[in-house]
């Protein structure tokens, strides 16, 4: 079993941010925030479910799948044709974003499925014969 690095959530977000922060601040533009996923495990895969808004087709997502992670990148355009001074109030997010998401229990990620619908992506990923072990087994005392 190998050495695994530990990031508390806060940590994580914390580095999200401050990631974001000095992309904004090099590059004089504004990223999309990190898309919000769910991660849950079924008896034989792994499920993320991200939701997407802004993101208009398949084309704009890159998903890649290791066997203890996920990794979801990709980018949201402007619809519209607008010259930055010609907006008199903007909140809507755009630009490239990414994610990386540890997973609970190894997978398969050759067998990983995607499917992209109304700005939601779902990935189904097969757990490996060890992914499907139980991480404990209550012993009978005599």
């Amino acid at each position: 079993m190998g050495l695994r690095r530990w990031d508390p959530p806060e940590l994580t977000t914390l580095r999200e941010q401050m990631n974001r922060l000095w992309d904004t601040l090099r590059t004089g533009t504004r990223e999309a925030a990190a898309p919000r996923v769910d991660v849950h495990q079924t008896e034989n895969e792994v499920v993320a479910v991200a939701e997407l808004p802004g993101v208009p087709s398949k084309d704009d997502i890159e998903v890649q799948v290791t066997k203890d992670s996920i990794s979801i990148r990709g980018e949201i355009k402007r619809v519209h044709d607008v010259r930055e001074e010609d907006f008199i109030h903007s909140e809507r997010f755009y630009g490239s974003f990414s994610r990386i998401l540890p997973l609970p229990v190894e997978v398969k990620p050759n067998e990983a499925t995607g499917r992209f619908e109304n700005g939601i992506l779902e990935i189904r990923i097969p757990k490996t014969e060890a992914g499907r072990r139980p991480k404990a087994h209550r012993v009978d005392i005599n």
